[in-house]
């Protein structure tokens, strides 16, 4: 008999979400900073010449290490169903 493991149950838990929060918003541009206790991540939207701010996240560094974790895992997955990710750089000025 083959020795099959079990793998841990998936915990679900309840996130309640203002609609407006609930659609989400849509950004082609991420800026990172950070400092000793924070990563600032804003979400920015890009159409030509202007940049609008759609979204600013901040997170303990220790959730931003899971997050940057969680995304290669997530992109792995993504890229073993449908192909390499093509990477699209804009210049900031």
């Amino acid at each position: 008999m083959a020795n099959k493991t079990k793998k841990p149950p998936v915990s679900e838990f309840k996130i309640l979400t203002q609609p407006d929060v609930k659609k989400g918003v849509y950004s082609n541009l991420a800026i990172i900073h950070h400092a000793q206790n924070e990563f600032i991540i804003d979400f920015i939207l890009k159409i030509g010449a202007e940049n609008q701010l759609v979204s600013r996240v901040i997170l303990s560094p220790q959730h931003a290490k899971a997050l940057l974790n969680a995304l290669r895992e997530n992109i792995k997955k993504f890229e073993d169903k449908f192909g390499n990710i093509r990477v699209i750089k804009y210049p900031i000025h």
